[in-house]
């Protein structure tokens, strides 16, 4: 099973806890997350685990999903950052 941290900013934080859909949409694909925050800050960050990693991966590599699934939940593009784990 693959692993990653995902951190980004967002336009506002409080609308954002209260409607992201990103679990749902990413949980079709089989990734499970777990959400946090900076305190005060409009910084989010998730930790996914992955069971499917061709699935993510040609998911990550559409440009359309990705970014339509970001900034629909008031994802700040520029500011996306994914880290794989590394054993």
């Amino acid at each position: 099973m693959k692993k990653i941290l995902v951190t980004f900013n967002v336009k506002n934080i409080d609308t954002w806890f209260e409607g992201n859909t990103l679990e749902k949409e990413w949980g079709q694909l089989g990734v499970e997350i777990e959400f946090f925050r900076k305190r005060d800050a409009k910084l989010i960050g998730f930790i996914a685990d992955i069971s499917d990693e061709d699935l993510f991966d040609s998911a990550l590599k559409n440009t359309t999903f990705l970014s339509t699934s970001f900034k629909s939940n008031g994802v700040l593009m520029e500011t996306l950052e994914i880290l794989e784990l590394v054993k």
